[in-house]
C-alpha cells in the first residue's frame, strides 16, 4: 500500500491540488489501510467493490475519539479520497478494473447553517475591540474585512499587501477553495479600518522588513487560522452573544443578511467562491424572521381579537 499511495501522492502534485486537500486524502486513505491490513486484505489488487461497501459500514458505525459517529459529510470524505485513489490506479493501469466504480455516496442531510447573527449581534461583535491599541486596531479590522466579504479564514490569513486595493474597494483572493482565485469586494466602512490598519497600525507589528502578509502576530508574522478563529470566539463572548461564533459564522451572517436584502443568488455565489450553486442554495432557505413576519400578516388566527 505504502508504494501505491507514493505514486498517488506524486499524482496529485502533478494535478496542482492544494496542500490540504493532499494531507486529508492520504490521512483517509492510511487508515482504509489499515482497516484493509485488520481484514486480512495485504494486496490491492484483491479489494473489491463488496470491500469498499463493508468499510462504508466501518465508517457508519465507528465511534471517533468524542465517542460519536462521524458526520456523513466527513464519510463521503473518506470515500471520496478512496474513489480519487482507485480510479488513479485503473487509469494508469495499475489495476484492470475499478472496484469503487458504482459505490455510492451517502445521502447527506440538508442542514442550515446553525449560527447566524443578527445585524444587531454583528455590529456588537465588531464594536468589541479596543481600538485604542495596536491589537484591537489589527482585530477590528480583521472582523470589518472578516464580514463584509465573506471570505475564509485560510484565505484572510493568506492576504498579501498587494492584495488589498482600498481605493476601489477590491481584494483579491488567491488560492481559495479549490485553488481558485477571485476577486470580492469591500465595503467602505472595512476599507477605511483597513487602510488606518496598514498605514499606522501594521507598521508596529513589521519584525522582519520583507514580511508581505496582511495579518501580522504580535511576533510579526503571518496571522495564523487558529489564532483569526481566537479572535472571533473572543470577541463573540466579549459582546455577551450566546451563540456559537467562528470565523465561518461571519460568512454565513454576511450572506443571509445580503439574500435577506434581496441580491442576486449568483453574486452570492461569486462572492463566497461557491464552483456550484447548490452549495450557495443554502442560503435561499426562508429565515424564520421572515416566515414570522408572513404568520403574523397572513395567519387567519392572528387577525382574532381575543
Amino acid at each position: 500500500m505504502h508504494e501505491w499511495l507514493n505514486k498517488y501522492h506524486d499524482h496529485l502534485k502533478l494535478k496542482n491540488y492544494s496542500a490540504d486537500t493532499l494531507k486529508n486524502y492520504l490521512f483517509y486513505l492510511k487508515h482504509f489501510s489499515v482497516y484493509l491490513r485488520e481484514n486480512g486484505i495485504h494486496d490491492i489488487p484483491s479489494v473489491t467493490k463488496d470491500t469498499i461497501r463493508r468499510y462504508q459500514i466501518h465508517l457508519y458505525e465507528k465511534l471517533n475519539r468524542k465517542g460519536s459517529t462521524d458526520t456523513v459529510a466527513s464519510q463521503n470524505v473518506a470515500l471520496r479520497a478512496i474513489k480519487s485513489f482507485f480510479r488513479f490506479l485503473t487509469e494508469e493501469n495499475y489495476l484492470v478494473a475499478d472496484p469503487a466504480r458504482g459505490v455510492s455516496y451517502a445521502r447527506e442531510p440538508k442542514k442550515l447553517p446553525r449560527s447566524i447573527l443578527t445585524q444587531s449581534e454583528a455590529k456588537k461583535i465588531l464594536h468589541a475591540p479596543d481600538t485604542k491599541t495596536v491589537l484591537g486596531y489589527r482585530d477590528r479590522a480583521i472582523l470589518e474585512v472578516l464580514y463584509s466579504s465573506a471570505i475564509r479564514r485560510k484565505e484572510l490569513s493568506d492576504l498579501l499587501l498587494q492584495d488589498i486595493d482600498t481605493e476601489e474597494g477590491l481584494i483579491r483572493v488567491n488560492e481559495g477553495k479549490g485553488k481558485k482565485d477571485r476577486i470580492v469586494p469591500l465595503g467602505k466602512i472595512a476599507c477605511r479600518y483597513l487602510e488606518n490598519y496598514i498605514k499606522a497600525v501594521r507598521p508596529s507589528l513589521i519584525r522582519h522588513p520583507y514580511e508581505n502578509h496582511l495579518f501580522l502576530s504580535l511576533r510579526g508574522t503571518q496571522l495564523q487560522r487558529n489564532d483569526i478563529s481566537i479572535i472571533a470566539r473572543y470577541y463573540a463572548e466579549k459582546s455577551k452573544i450566546k451563540k456559537r461564533v467562528t470565523t465561518h459564522t461571519f460568512r454565513h451572517t454576511c450572506a443571509t443578511l445580503m439574500l435577506r436584502n434581496k441580491a442576486n443568488i449568483r453574486h452570492i455565489q461569486e462572492l463566497l467562491g461557491h464552483s456550484s450553486l447548490n452549495s450557495t442554495q443554502i442560503y435561499t432557505s426562508v429565515s424564520i424572521a421572515d416566515l414570522k413576519e408572513v404568520h403574523s400578516k397572513c395567519h387567519p388566527r392572528e387577525k382574532d381579537n381575543e
